[in-house]
């Protein structure tokens, strides 16, 4: 058996006991299936945002990694985004149609443009993600440092190996 902190350390752990989890009943395959749960909670809670903002999940997810990452140029969004040159264009355009985002002249380059976040965004980003962030950290609030923290190194590796797959399939 794995010890929690080897389980986010050592990729050949954590197969192994994802692999006996499956046939063994109660143990990361418990845990894969609650990250499952999260994840499906997530896309509705993203499905039910991105409404509420009167734009597409792509767009939103753009606008997430603007205020996420900050000002940036088109080429950096759409590399971040995973998204053509042509289509990140099309959704700067839609995002500032809306009022969340805008194109301004870069400070380094007066021939290129930087896009950032408007604070018309950042009003209704408040009123829509302060109180899910209040019940994410009050649900975690109970939890010891050390727990804290195996769940924080746990929830990054997933997102990474996520991730990986994510690239894998492209």
């Amino acid at each position: 058996m794995c010890a929690p902190a080897d389980i986010v350390n050592n990729i050949e752990c954590t197969r192994r006991e994802l692999l006996g989890g499956w046939m063994n009943g109660p143990g990361p395959a418990e845990a894969i299936r609650a990250a499952r749960e999260l994840h499906s909670a997530t896309e509705l809670l993203l499905d039910a945002v991105a409404a509420r903002y009167g734009i597409n999940r792509n767009d939103l997810h753009c606008l997430e990694i603007l205020e996420r990452e900050g000002p940036m140029n088109a080429r950096r969004l759409a590399r971040l985004a995973h998204l053509s040159p042509a289509a990140v264009t099309k959704v700067v355009d839609r995002l500032a149609r809306a009022g969340y985002a805008r194109r301004r002249p870069s400070s380094d380059d007066r021939r290129a443009q930087v896009i950032e976040t408007t604070a018309e965004h950042g009003e209704l980003r408040e009123s829509v993600w302060h109180p899910v962030s209040d019940d994410a950290t009050a649900a975690l609030d109970g939890l010891p440092p050390t727990a804290l923290r195996q769940f924080t190194g746990i929830a990054r590796r997933l997102a990474e190996v996520t991730r990986e797959h994510a690239d894998r399939l492209a």
